[in-house]
């Protein structure tokens, strides 16, 4: 059984760093005009060689993406496309802000969605694996939550045996007992080490003939899947994915990261089993790709994109879109994929059904939000 709390799911939440293209990720091969605009990087129809996984009769999975088909067959995922938070900026470093923040401007709050969502708990925290980032760094999203742990290898995080019979780890619990800068943060990373000593989740081996693959996301979706199974109680885990900035050779380069992508969740799915009734991923980006090509077979930064969420709290087996079309009065700006479902709309509804609920109004001021179906 998963350690989930209170009957919360758990949420994996995974940030796709680097813009990564929507459009031949989910294939919109119904729209002849995503084959004008792309001549020479659009995925084929399917039936085609390298053709698209044909979902519904307009849009198909990439070919590297067939890993997922079983998953999507079983109601167990949802994609949603022309997605993203309306923030309007080009910058990587910008977007990825605003994004984890979840907010369309400049203005406050400064903290992150998940952080503040996390925040509105006043329960007592009994644990330091509440919040977790396997990125080896705290996302701007856990920002707000109560001393969320970076960790980027769980069997790496601690001390030798050496340091601790030498009674060091005292010497330092004592030295910043007294409230001063640091001490929250020294001894949360103390009770962190000690806990993740006595559940030894290095131990957990992939169940049901899984083998991950040799990939860093591979490598983090299998200690994601060790800590589920621990008895530590983690409620949220967030991972990066990087390298999706695909401004040239774009046939190759996301053929590559889609492989991983799709490989690592299916891997994570199938170990997790049962337990993902009670587990919930969800996938995202800063914001997507230009529709027409560059001249380097790439595309170049843009609007709207692609988001997944997978579990077994999905209504999946479905792809959620309002389509906006690609002819060029379509476009936002006469050149990228709008978006048309804003996705704190999809991260509200995960709040909401999922996690245990939450004041959408302190997670998402000034935002008003619409559910769409998309979680039991």
């Amino acid at each position: 059984m998963t350690n989930h709390i209170n009957n919360k799911d758990i949420l994996i939440c995974i940030f796709q760093r680097g813009a990564a293209d929507g459009l031949n990720a989910l294939v919109p091969y119904g729209d002849n005009e995503y084959y004008l605009k792309r001549p020479n990087v659009a995925v084929p129809q399917p039936g085609n060689n390298n053709g698209a996984i044909d979902l519904d009769g307009f849009f198909g999975f990439h070919p590297a993406m067939s890993p997922l088909k079983p998953i999507y067959d079983a109601g167990d995922l949802a994609l949603i496309h022309a997605t993203g938070v309306p923030h309007g900026s080009r910058s990587h470093f910008a977007a990825q802000g605003l994004m984890e923040r979840g907010v369309s401007n400049q203005n406050g709050p400064f903290d992150g969605w998940l952080g503040r969502h996390l925040s509105l708990d006043t329960t007592p925290a009994t644990t330091a694996f509440r919040a977790v980032s396997l990125s080896g760094n705290v996302p701007l999203t856990l920002n707000g939550a109560d001393d969320p742990l970076a960790i980027s290898d769980i069997n790496s995080f601690g001390f030798d045996q050496s340091v601790l019979d030498s009674g060091y780890l005292t010497v330092l619990g004592n030295l910043f007992q007294v409230p001063a800068p640091f001490s929250g943060t020294t001894q949360a990373a103390l009770a962190a080490v000690g806990e993740l000593a006595t559940a030894n989740p290095g131990a957990f081996t992939p169940d049901n003939g899984v083998t991950y693959p040799i990939s860093d996301l591979g490598k983090k979706l299998e200690q994601t899947a060790q800590l589920i199974k621990s008895t530590l109680p983690v409620e949220v885990i967030c991972l990066d994915t990087n390298d999706w900035d695909h401004h040239e050779n774009i046939p190759v380069y996301i053929q590559q990261k889609l492989t991983e992508l799709s490989t690592s969740l299916s891997a994570f799915y199938t170990d997790m089993g049962p337990r993902m009734q009670n587990i919930t991923v969800m996938i995202h980006t800063e914001f997507g790709r230009r529709v027409a090509e560059n001249a380097s077979a790439g595309v170049d930064h843009g609007t709207g994109s692609l988001a997944y969420v997978m579990g077994g709290g999905v209504n999946g087996g479905q792809v959620y879109s309002d389509w906006p079309g690609l002819r060029d009065l379509d476009l936002e700006m006469n050149e990228d994929l709008k978006i048309t479902t804003d996705l704190r709309n999809v991260m509200g509804e995960l709040l909401t059904k999922r996690l245990g609920g939450t004041d959408l109004n302190t997670v998402f001021p000034g935002f008003s939000y619409t559910p769409g179906g998309i979680f039991n």
